[in-house]
C-alpha cells in the first residue's frame, strides 16, 4: 500500500464524484418512480479507496450536484439522505475487503431497505402515491436491481486490474 498525498486523494475523489454525477444524472434513465443508473459502480470503487464517511459525503454531493446540473424531476432532500446512506453502507461493507458475502449484504441493504422502502417513503411524501402501488411496482424492479448490481460488483472486484488498483491506491 502506498502513502497518499492530500492532492492525490482530493483529485481522485473529485474525478470519482464527477463520474458519479455523469453516470447517476446525465447517463441515467428516469421514470416517475424508477431510476436506472450505473453510478453504484463508482460508489463501490470509491468505497474501496476512501473511508465510509468520505464515500457517503461524495455520494450525497454527487447526487445534489447532479440534481442541480441535470434536473429530471422535482428536488426532494430525502433522496440526498438516501444517497448519503448508500455511500455509508458501501463504505463500511467494502472498507477492508470486497468478499461475495459483503457485496450481497451491502446490495441487500441498499436495494431493499434504502431504495425500496426509504425512496418509496420519499415518493409517497412527494406525490401522495399509495404505499401498495409504490411497493408492488418497485419490488419487482428492486429484485432485478439487486441481482444485476450484485453480479456486476462480484465480477468487477474479481477483475485483477481493479483489485490491484484499488489495493495499490487505497487512500484511506
Amino acid at each position: 500500500m502506498t502513502t497518499s498525498t492530500p492532492v492525490k486523494s482530493l483529485t481522485t475523489l473529485g474525478v470519482l464524484t464527477a463520474m458519479q454525477i455523469i453516470l447517476g444524472s446525465l447517463l441515467s434513465i428516469q421514470f416517475l418512480t424508477t431510476k436506472i443508473a450505473f453510478a453504484f459502480i463508482v460508489v463501490a470503487i470509491t468505497a474501496r479507496l476512501f473511508s465510509p464517511l468520505v464515500t457517503a459525503g461524495s455520494t450525497a454531493l454527487a447526487y445534489f450536484l447532479g440534481m442541480l446540473l441535470f434536473p429530471k424531476f422535482t428536488f426532494f432532500p430525502g433522496f440526498i439522505l438516501t444517497a448519503f446512506l448508500t455511500g455509508l453502507v458501501f463504505g463500511y461493507a467494502f472498507q477492508h475487503q470486497t468478499s461475495f458475502i459483503r457485496i450481497l449484504i451491502a446490495n441487500f441493504i441498499v436495494t431493499f431497505i434504502l431504495n425500496l422502502f426509504l425512496n418509496s417513503l420519499w415518493l409517497h411524501i412527494m406525490y401522495m402515491t399509495p404505499w401498495a402501488a409504490l411497493l408492488t411496482t418497485r419490488l419487482i424492479q428492486e429484485i432485478v436491481t439487486f441481482t444485476c448490481y450484485s453480479a456486476f460488483l462480484v465480477i468487477l472486484f474479481k477483475v485483477p486490474v481493479i483489485n490491484q488498483l484499488t489495493t495499490r491506491f487505497n487512500l484511506k
